[in-house]
């Protein structure tokens, strides 16, 4: 032992050489405290042991590791990031899982942890589920959830169910987290939860408070698409119950999807429905509507054919062959214009055949030029203009103008009908049908004539019709000329897309999808996609899963704009799905 400091002075001398900061040493008679190496992560490790020291030690291995991902260009294998990794995360889940920090550090520490993606990190971030305080916790159950997602952390089943059950998307606290919460979920898919999932579809919805209402809406919403991805064939008839329930509309659209990637195991119960043989689902149907329509006898009035549509809805979004055939004999067993009406809408939806033609055109013949569908844009009679299109078929063309031609009723009415009608033409029309362009634009509309409204979309597709005639090619290049990708020359690229479902071929769709990524308009993508389903009667499961592939590429990338079509894209990807089982 060292006795006075002219002793202890060579030593001391070598020491301070290897030391990073020595700026405070204490010489004593006695001994002399070693230096810790500040910038060594594992100094910090250490530290995590001394409650004085933990709060600081986090938050500095936390700022290591940011700075070795700035380094290593985010890359969390990185050759200095992982290293790092491999060093902190498992004492750092170990301070997370026994709780001995104060909340603000371990909040940093979950999203820390979370952001990590590393499975040693697996118990915190179930503790951080486990630990959901409403109100509370929110921005910890965020992160975790989207770890779990990432990760597909199976473990985490029965936390995050909890975590479902008990979040209220209504709150404030919840508002930003909810999603992930659904997101998690549509991850993890874990077939444990199919029983309770299958109770909240059946849950009654009467409440007048909107809060309630969304509450319950983002359960069901959840619920309905999980159990869609699940195949759950337990869940068919309690879909179809939500479809039937007016209160709960801002769930139906997902309702259909998820009936769509349940697929052929859906056809059998919803042709029940259909055909009303399913005597408690129509009653149901009917007791919901007149519930909705809390008195309104213009609303009940349609309440006791109101299972048709959505019946139809299903059957036809589904789109396989053997839905068709279950719609047109609906049309003949029903009375109801309006619900008619919405077969021949659904009937776009199918594989074409001569058949869905014929009852497409029989009822839209017989329709009363005043009948409009609840909840659609303009009369009845226009809603079918709009989708006629959808069967690629130029031989609709002329007989869409003797059917105006044949029109009676009051001007009113008949004017806008002659409006949508120039729309559907212009889509279908192909070079030796220019004159009934011309014949439609001299008719009688809501100011002059039809065609003074559509002055440009008329130049814009005769200019087409000229330059493209019957040329293939000539049309797939066009769809993604990157001159037409703009809202003044969209409708280049919307005639074009139909111009080649018209001429058709088996190898349309897949030269279609060569060019997809090309097209940037919205309207265009949209108008591509639904010439590819209506050419791909039996499905297509290749183009499916390029087109899915978008859409994962689109939330992992968080691309808001790309995401706002990932709802389109879902119901061609599941079609073309749902045709090819």
């Amino acid at each position: 032992m060292f006795r006075t400091a002219r002793q202890i002075a060579p030593w001391l001398s070598l020491f301070l050489r290897g030391c990073a900061t020595a700026s405070a040493i204490a010489i004593a008679t006695a001994a002399v405290v070693a230096c810790s190496d500040e910038n060594d992560p594992a100094t910090y490790v250490k530290r995590l042991d001394d409650p004085a020291t933990r709060a600081p030690a986090v938050s500095r291995l936390i700022q290591f590791y940011e700075d070795k991902m700035g380094i290593d260009n985010q890359d969390r294998n990185g050759p200095n990031v992982k290293p790092l990794l491999e060093l902190i995360v498992q004492p750092l889940t170990q301070r997370c899982v026994e709780g001995d920090l104060d909340e603000r550090t371990n909040s940093k520490l979950i999203t820390f942890l979370s952001s990590t993606k590393d499975p040693r990190a697996e118990a915190c971030i179930l503790k951080a589920l486990k630990s959901y305080t409403p109100d509370k916790t929110e921005d910890d159950v965020r992160n975790a959830c989207r770890a779990v997602a990432a990760m597909k952390l199976k473990s985490a089943a029965g936390p995050l169910m909890d975590v479902f059950t008990k979040i209220h998307a209504s709150r404030p606290k919840a508002q930003s987290t909810y999603r992930d919460v659904h997101d998690a979920m549509v991850a993890l898919q874990d077939p444990s939860w199919e029983p309770q999932l299958i109770q909240y579809l059946n849950r009654p919805l009467d409440s007048k408070d909107q809060a309630v209402i969304n509450d319950e809406m983002f359960w069901e919403i959840t619920a309905a698409e999980v159990l869609g991805f699940m195949k759950s064939e337990k869940a068919v008839r309690p879909l179809l119950k939500l479809m039937l329930s007016p209160m709960k509309g801002a769930g139906q659209g997902d309702a259909v999807l998820a009936l769509v990637k349940i697929g052929k195991p859906a056809i059998g119960p919803t042709v029940a429905l259909l055909r009303g043989t399913d005597k408690d689902l129509v009653d149901y149907s009917k007791a919901e509507v007149v519930k909705a329509a809390a008195g309104d006898k213009q609303a009940e009035k349609g309440a006791a054919s109101a299972y048709v549509g959505a019946a139809a809805l299903v059957l036809a979004t589904i789109g396989r062959e053997e839905t068709a055939g279950p719609l047109i004999e609906a049309v003949g067993t029903i009375d109801d214009g309006v619900a008619k009406a919405v077969i021949a809408r659904e009937l776009t939806k199918v594989p074409r055949s001569d058949k869905t033609i014929k009852a497409f055109k029989d009822i839209f013949e017989k329709l009363p030029t005043n009948l409009s569908i609840p909840n659609s844009r303009g009369g009845a009679r226009e809603v079918l203009l709009d989708v006629v299109a959808n069967f690629f078929d130029a031989s609709f063309v002329p007989w869409i103008v003797g059917t105006l031609k044949s029109m009676k009723g009051d001007e009113g009415d008949l004017a806008p009908i002659r409006e949508r009608a120039m729309e559907a033409i212009l889509k279908i029309a192909t070079r030796d049908q220019v004159k009934f362009i011309d014949e439609v634009a001299s008719m009688k509309a809501s100011e002059g004539t039809v065609g003074k409204g559509y002055e440009k979309e008329i130049k814009l597709v005769k200019d087409l019709l000229a330059t493209c005639g019957d040329k293939f090619d000539c049309y797939l290049g066009k769809l993604s000329d990157p001159s037409i990708q703009t809202d003044d020359k969209q409708l280049v690229g919307i005639k074009s897309a139909y111009m080649l479902g018209v001429l058709g071929g088996a190898d349309v769709p897949k030269k279609i999808m060569a060019v997809y990524p090309k097209i940037s308009n919205l309207g265009i993508r949209f108008a591509a996609l639904t010439a590819i389903d209506a050419l791909s009667p039996r499905g297509n499961t290749e183009i499916a899963n390029t087109l899915q592939k978008i859409v994962d590429d689109a939330i992992a990338a968080r691309d808001q704009e790309k995401q706002r079509f990932s709802p389109t894209l879902k119901q061609f990807i599941y079609r073309l799905n749902a045709r090819s089982q």
